[in-house]
């Protein structure tokens, strides 16, 4: 292996996160001489870790998150909820957003892991980006919006801690336009995969699709809903993994998903579409697994719920760390199961006591 300086090691770090940097820039980082950089950066060529040009000839093990980071605003009623009615309860935030969820997972899971989101520049938004940022996550590149609140959630569950209804103001996404994307396509170069939630406007989302694409960075997309799922219409070709829910299924093939040939002829239509990796999630039922190879039906684990919130974020991460393990997309979607579980049976939104060991165990249980 070869051997590197701690300076290296340090230069390294910076063209990860930019690798279109500016000498004098990248010296002005480390606090040292443009020429002193020059040095550096000519041994990492000599060493075969950087092109001409400051790229990495490799792609980083990084994960790149990209989409929703919000406050969870939670009521839980104490007895049968009345609607239209006062009901005791107890009502408490969380740190949450799609995206952001999958990365603190992610982190808790000790992969290197890289938020991009915005948020306001209010005190929500720096007690959100703290929160993150101690679980492991890096957050450098949460674009703060002077003029904007950050994003909130509102959730109402009943007694069994079912969620009724929710309330989302996410009109600060609309800022990830596409000037957010071109400050922070360099960075997105090198990671080994790329995460994204459909909270970005759609035009982001588009450019943001395509440009992977045409960069051959895998692509896994979580469309959060079935009103938002239609802003992938005509854009599912290339994705690397694609995780609908049934209901987002149906509104993108225009099957109803009652039986188990449904769930084939929708899954035939998205790779056709042009997805590599499908998996369709049904709840309590299990996961429907699709990909050129073949079509499997995963059963979900029989768990004590405590909330659902965050049981769906806490599943696409366990499907991601499988496959960055280099797991087969069904034993990824096991590592799924398992991380679902766990957030099912703790009353956060992101279990913080979540460590790997935690995981492998909860994985052989099921």
């Amino acid at each position: 292996m070869t051997k590197l300086t701690s300076k290296e090691q340090e230069i390294i770090e910076i063209l990860m996160h930019n690798p279109y940097l500016e000498q004098e820039e990248i010296a002005q980082q480390l606090d040292i001489s443009r020429s002193a950089v020059a040095g550096h950066l000519s041994r990492l060529v000599k060493k075969g870790i950087i092109q001409r040009g400051y790229v990495l000839n490799k792609k980083t093990e990084r994960i790149a998150v990209i989409g929703g980071a919000n406050v969870d605003i939670k009521g839980i009623s104490d007895n049968q909820l009345r609607e239209g009615s006062s009901n005791p309860g107890i009502v408490f935030k969380a740190a949450g957003g799609v995206g952001r969820n999958v990365a603190e997972n992610l982190a808790r899971l000790d992969l290197p892991v890289s938020l991009y989101s915005t948020v306001g520049l209010d005190a929500e938004g720096d007690w959100l980006i703290e929160t993150t940022k101690l679980a492991g996550v890096d957050v450098k590149f949460v674009d703060r919006k002077p003029e904007e609140s950050t994003g909130r959630y509102l959730s109402i569950l009943n007694s069994q801690k079912e969620q009724v209804a929710s309330i989302a103001d996410m009109r600060i996404m609309e800022k990830m336009d596409l000037a957010f994307l071109k400050k922070i396509y360099p960075t997105l170069a090198q990671m080994k995969f790329v995460f994204v939630d459909t909270n970005l406007p759609t035009e982001s989302l588009h450019s943001l699709i395509s440009w992977l694409n045409e960069k051959k960075i895998p692509i896994i997309v979580d469309p959060v809903s079935a009103k938002k799922a239609i802003k992938l219409e005509n854009h599912l070709d290339g994705l690397w993994l694609f995780t609908p829910n049934k209901e987002e299924a149906e509104v993108l093939t225009g099957i109803n998903i009652d039986t188990t040939e449904d769930l084939e002829k929708a899954a035939d239509q998205f790779l056709q579409f042009g997805v590599q990796q499908l998996v369709i999630t049904l709840g309590s039922e299990g996961v429907y697994i699709a990909t050129k190879e073949g079509k499997s039906f995963l059963p979900s684990p029989k768990v004590h719920v405590k909330d659902t919130t965050g049981a769906g974020d806490a599943f696409i991460s366990g499907v991601i760390y499988g496959l960055y393990q280099e797991k087969s997309l069904a034993e990824a979607c096991l590592y799924g199961h398992a991380m679902a579980a766990l957030t099912l049976e703790r009353e956060e939104t992101v279990a913080t006591d979540l460590s790997v060991q935690l995981l492998e165990n909860q994985k052989k249980e099921i």
